[in-house]
């Protein structure tokens, strides 16, 4: 579904405008955020584990290293300590 596809079926479901559009909004846009979160926290994820340097990855992201590595590090260090507990 297209973002106009979502736009139109908001704007049917909730024809007065307002806070319901946007609460609407939130849930729709969560839905599709999530899987490429997932996406991307995966290849990072092995892009580290293969001794890629954050300045590279970040440069890939077209972000900072410094970025990067805050919006990832965190939860590569999870998945990482999740898979070497197993």
């Amino acid at each position: 579904m297209s973002s106009r596809d979502v736009i139109a079926a908001i704007e049917r479901a909730h024809p007065g405008g307002g806070l319901d559009q946007v609460a609407s909004a939130v849930f729709h846009a969560g839905h599709r955020l999530r899987p490429a979160d997932q996406l991307l926290d995966y290849f990072v994820d092995r892009a580290q584990h293969a001794g890629m340097p954050w300045t590279e990855v970040g440069a890939h992201l077209g972000v900072s290293r410094q970025s990067a590595q805050q919006r990832f590090a965190t939860r590569v260090a999870e998945r990482h300590a999740a898979t070497t507990r197993r």
